[in-house]
This record gives structure tokens, sequence and C-alpha cells, in this order.
């Protein structure tokens, strides 16, 4: 009796949670082949993807535009006197530099996103 005390009480102080997150807007990425450095314009780039993400000044002439989308799942798993979280999923990533309305640089990342496990 006095053992299944013990057992039952470690068990009421374990726990267990899981949660779907969503972060940005998805987005199509079959149209990224078609940005051209120094030729592809801010208008086809929102024709193609939208509204991004997030857009930042950089100085008089130049903007960046971000679209990102990232799906996953975060387990955590507490113990009397520790926890463990460990974090799964997909993301993707473009993040494109205009200069004078004229895509200057991008780069475009698409695939497992960066796991996180802590004990």
């Amino acid at each position: 009796m006095k053992y299944g005390i013990l057992i039952l009480c470690a068990l009421l102080l374990t726990a267990c949670a899981t949660a779907n997150y969503t972060t940005g807007s998805d987005f199509k990425t079959d149209k990224v082949d078609q940005i051209e450095k120094g030729v592809t314009t801010k208008e086809q780039v929102a024709d193609w993807f939208g509204e991004p993400y997030s857009k930042t000044v950089i100085n008089g002439n130049q903007v960046k535009w971000l679209y990102f989308y990232s799906q996953g799942t975060s387990k955590a798993q507490s113990y009397v006197f520790t926890m463990k979280v460990q974090t799964e999923g997909t993301q993707k990533m473009l993040d494109i530099l205009f200069d004078d309305g004229i895509v200057s640089n991008y780069t475009f990342t698409n695939g497992a996103a960066p796991q996180m496990s802590i004990n």
C-alpha cells in the first residue's frame, strides 16, 4: 500500500503536453526559380508570392521583404525535477533585397525546421 501511494504521487507529479504551431503565411514556391537579380520587380514578386511576412527599409533605395512560413509540433514532458521539450516541423523562407524596386539579391530555403531539444 505504501509503495502504491508513492507510485501514484510520482505519476501525479509528471505531465506531458503537445502543441501544434504555425508562424507566418504559407506561400507558393513554384516561381522562385523565375526571380532574376537585376530584372524582377517588386510588382512581379508581390503578384507571385502575395504580401510578405515583413518589410524592412534598409536605406532610401533598399527594402528587404521576407516571406516566412513554419509549422510543427512541440512536445513537453515534465517530471518531478526536470522537463524535456522537443520541437520538430518544417519551414520555408524567401528573403529578397530590392534596390530601387528591382531584386538585387535573394535567398530561399525550404525543409526541416531546426529541431530544438531542452532537457
